[in-house]
């Protein structure tokens, strides 16, 4: 973004966030419905940099007033629409769970109405993104970088009404100013009105040069962590890569092998195919051949039942034409015998002449048939 900025951390963060992630791990079983952010417990409603939350207290783990709210979701609501009940002692006493942490915490309730005492929103849509290019809101811009926070959006103070006091003063032409430049141009005047700030400043530096030398050794830790990761990164690649590669390689021997498999199965499945082949045609040879001679035999009994039936016929019409010969002689000679009979009676002379010429002409006929 191009903004120099200062983050001066307090170093009891550092000591909050251990804290933290040492109370997740004995937290009682009601932690599974609390959302933990960036270390801290998600209180609905709040920003998580909300002045009660940046060092109140920085080591009671668990036992810290986000946390109580973090669980106690009903006090949190009423307090997210109005952050000015805490200060309430009537609504305090509506809420015994609330005033039995405040007994038990003295220290809490006594840094919640002085150094972190705020009755500002809850939640602020004010904000910015960072170096990073994470979005963080004005309450985290406050706590982490108020000389960026003044230079830029002094407008974001009004969410708090002391901070104008705490963080600054006006100059005499009624201008505000920020602490650092009150530092730099008028540090007697800080001396005198805000000895107050000097010692902060002290402890800002010295917490700077802490966060720095914290920050350098974190970032050598997470240079080794990150180097290590790396290494396992390619000592699992490698791993995942021979795995591939013998996979491939076993994926490769189980295909030849079925590739043999498969010739083999084909070569024996077109060995009995052929076999089949040869046996059908055998079969369809034999067949041809008891086909011609079916038919050669019945091309014989057919000529043999011909010449039977023409032998037959011949036969029967020899038979019948005897029998038409001797019907004829039968005839013939009943004629010639009644013929006879007539003749044997007397007869005109020209009827006898007559008879005997038709006997004639008979006689004839059947000699040439």
């Amino acid at each position: 973004m191009g903004r120099s900025r200062y983050y001066p951390i307090n170093i009891r963060s550092l000591a909050w966030l251990g804290a933290t992630l040492l109370a997740l791990a004995i937290a009682t079983p009601a932690a599974a419905q609390v959302t933990i952010e960036f270390g801290r417990p998600q209180v609905p409603g709040f920003s998580s940099y909300y002045p009660w939350f940046n060092d109140v207290p920085q080591y009671e783990g668990n036992q810290s007033f986000q946390y109580f709210l973090a669980y106690h979701p009903n006090v949190a609501r009423e307090l997210s629409r109005n952050p000015g009940l805490l200060y309430n002692a009537n609504w305090r006493s509506q809420h015994p769970e609330l005033e039995q942490y405040l007994a038990n915490h003295p220290y809490v309730w006594r840094a919640l109405q002085n150094e972190y005492w705020a009755t500002g929103p809850a939640y602020t849509q004010w904000g910015d993104y960072d170096d990073q290019h994470q979005w963080r809101d004005a309450y985290w811009w406050h706590q982490n970088n108020p000389t960026w926070f003044y230079d830029n959006h002094q407008d974001w103070a009004s969410l708090d009404s002391r901070w104008f006091d705490q963080d600054g003063a006006y100059d005499q032409q009624h201008q505000w100013r920020p602490r650092n430049w009150w530092y730099t141009q008028n540090p007697n005047w800080v001396a005198t009105n805000r000895p107050n700030w000097v010692t902060e400043r002290r402890n800002w530096k010295l917490e700077a040069k802490q966060q720095n030398q914290q920050r350098a050794v974190d970032q050598r830790q997470e240079n080794l962590k990150q180097q290590q990761n790396t290494r396992q990164e390619n000592q699992r690649q490698q791993d995942a890569n021979r795995q591939q590669n013998q996979a491939k390689q076993q994926a490769a021997t189980d295909q030849r092998q079925a590739n043999l498999k498969q010739q083999q199965e084909t070569r024996q499945e077109n060995q009995r195919q052929q076999q089949a082949n040869r046996q059908q045609n055998q079969v369809n040879r034999q067949s041809a051949v008891d086909q011609r001679q079916a038919n050669v035999k019945q091309q014989q009994d057919t000529r043999q039942e011909n010449q039977r039936q023409q032998q037959a016929n011949r036969q029967s019409a020899v038979d019948q034409r005897q029998a038409n010969a001797q019907e004829k002689r039968t005839t013939r000679t009943e004629n010639q015998a009644q013929k006879q009979a007539k003749r044997d009676e007397p007869q005109p002379a020209h009827q006898q002449h007559q008879q005997a010429q038709e006997n004639q002409n008979k006689h004839n006929a059947d000699n040439q048939h």
